[in-house]
This record gives C-alpha cells, structure tokens and sequence, in this order.
C-alpha cells in the first residue's frame, strides 16, 4: 500500500516557502540571467536523488538533537507534456529508499515559466489528476501527453527561482498580497478542505550535486509537516552501478545505486550479513572526505556491527570487497533498476 501520512503537497498543493525571505537580498536578474536560471534548472533538476548519506552519517557520527531526519529517495525528471506548460518536471518521492513506497501526495507536475516582472523563474507545482494512474511518470512516457495538473486554476503561491552565487535558490510567495501576509518570501491561505489557514514555511538550495530542502507547514497554527529545528534534508544526486555477488546461496546479479543500495548475503558460516554501496562525506584526518564504500556488516540496522569494508574514490568506475566467503564486485552503470509499483 501506499506510504499514507500527510505529507507536502498532500492537500494543498506546492507547500513550499521560506523562512529567512524577510530578510534575504534584493534581486535584479534580467532576462539574460533569468535564461541561464532556467537552463541551470533544466540540467540539474532531472535525476535520482536520495537522502541516506545524511541518515548514516546521523546514525554513525553526530545526531541532531531533534532527531533522525527521514530517508527520502526523490526522482525529478523533465517530461514533454505540452498541454501542461512549455518546460515541465515531474516528480516523486519514495520513503525509505528505492524500494519503498511513494509517499502519498509527493507526486508533482512543475511548470518552469521566466516571469521578468517577478525577476525569477517561477515554478507553478501541483498533483497529477488521478495520481495512481501516474506513478513512476518518469519511467512510462507514453503516459506524458495525458497527465493533467488536478487544478491548475487553483495556484495559491509561487515557487520563485533565482541564482545566489553558484547554487540555485527557491522560495515561495503568495500570489497576491493577501497570502503575503507573513511579509514577503511567505504563503498563506484559506484551504477550501478545512476552512482553516494553512501557512508554509520552507527552503529549497539547488547545486548540481546536492538538493537541500526542508518544508514545514502549519494548518490552524498546528505544524503538521515538517521539524521545529527547521533543518534541511539533505539530497544527493545518486549514480548507478551493476554488482555481481557470490555467497553461500550462489551467484547473482543486481542493479544498484551509490546512496545507500543495501542487499542481503549469507557468509560462510550460515549467518546472515549485509551489503551496502554508498558514496558519502565520511569523517577523515582532517573535516569530511567524499568516498566511495562497499561494507560488509551483520546485526540491526542502527546498530550494524562492521565486518570488512573496501574504499574507492568518489564514483570510482569499480570497487570489489571480498570477505567471511563473500565476494562483491560493484561496476559503474548507465541505468536504474525500474522503481517498484504500487501494489
């Protein structure tokens, strides 16, 4: 079944915003820079991102006080569907990794537009009419020329984007002064569900690598979405690799990413141990070096006791490990496996 909780996007829409807006820079981009924003979105929107770096490096090395961040593997891919916008992204999210399912209401179609009295290109984000119909859109573009905004005529808030220094920056803003209540870089309504006001407050930071976000969202003053600490989760752009695996069960292939891939293998005396390929910030001699990591480990996942590990170079074509009778060797890809479907 599919992964049912409210979420953002869930009932109202795009629920994004930004709370450091009132006292952010001025902008005066012109159509020229505007330009460059888009193409910049273009080319690093579309991919395959996920959040476990974030997660293992929590559980390993340092614990926010406020707890665990969730595990998001987020998939952003730019579909030809004209009778939605002229630039379009779609978008969803998957809990808990790949595998897991898509978080109801994380299904989105963007429409990119340059909007030059606004000085930003401004991103309209809204579910799909019968989402269910569209899962993994990504993956399926014979589906492209039919899916539909649910209510584009709805738009509360604009999702504005503009360069600051050499990332790409989000925020959102009332489309009228009304729900610009909360001063600028702020979105406020009446939701016509409840009646009641919803408010968000939100960031998005955008590098070619990296996508750091967080959303929070109140509904009659309740956060119902969202952390009080207001910090990010942390996206990083994921690549695929082909591992071939042998153990005491035998031989087998499987498809593979570097943020945190995980696969079941017996070792030699019969127990059951782990695999995971995962490129990260680990802790070095000096700060954090980006490696990649083939690990060997048994036990609870918050808990996993190491057995062996192998070190490679960050998107190191290859990387093999063998140890306790197995033997791992993980290979540079051109393709994902297909996400799984809702049951």
């Amino acid at each position: 079944m599919k992964y049912m909780r409210t979420t953002l996007l869930a009932a109202v829409g795009l629920v994004m915003g930004l709370h450091t807006a009132t006292a952010g820079p001025g902008y005066e981009q012109d159509r020229k820079q505007l330009e460059s924003v888009m193409a910049d979105l273009i080319a690093w929107f579309p991919g395959v991102w996920d959040s476990y770096p974030q997660v293992h490096y929590e559980r390993t090395v340092a614990m926010p006080k406020a707890g665990e961040h969730e595990h998001w593997h987020r998939t952003f891919a730019l579909i030809d569907a004209p009778q939605v916008g002229e630039v379009v992204f779609y978008g969803q999210i998957n809990v808990d990794g790949r595998d897991g399912p898509i978080i109801a209401g994380s299904q989105v179609l963007y429409k990119a537009v340059i909007d030059e009295k606004l000085g930003a290109v401004n991103i309209f984000g809204q579910g799909p009419l019968d989402p269910e119909k569209f899962e993994n859109l990504h993956e399926r573009p014979e589906l492209w020329s039919k899916v539909q905004m649910r209510e584009p005529g709805a738009l509360n808030c604009d999702f504005i984007w503009r360069r600051d220094g050499n990332q790409l920056f989000g925020v959102l803003q009332g489309n009228t002064p009304e729900k610009q209540k909360y001063g600028p870089g702020t979105c406020a309504f009446i939701s016509k569900r409840t009646d009641e006001e919803f408010r968000a407050d939100a960031e998005w930071v955008l590098t070619p690598d990296q996508l750091w976000l967080y959303d929070n969202n109140w509904m009659a003053d309740m956060l119902f979405l969202g952390r009080e600490d207001r910090t990010h989760i942390k996206l990083y752009r994921a690549a695929p690799y082909e591992c071939k695996i042998k153990d005491t069960a035998g031989s087998r292939e499987v498809k593979a990413h570097d943020r945190g891939t995980k696969t079941k293998v017996t070792a030699k005396d019969g127990k059951s141990a782990e695999l995971m390929l995962l490129r990260a910030e680990y802790p070095a001699a000096t700060g954090v070096q980006d490696r990649l990591r083939l690990t060997l480990s048994s036990g609870p996942d918050k808990a996993a006791k190491i057995i062996a590990s192998a070190d490679e170079a960050a998107l190191a074509p290859k990387i093999t490990l063998r140890a306790e009778g197995i033997e791992a060797s993980c290979t540079s890809a051109k393709t994902f496996a297909p996400l799984a479907k809702t049951e």
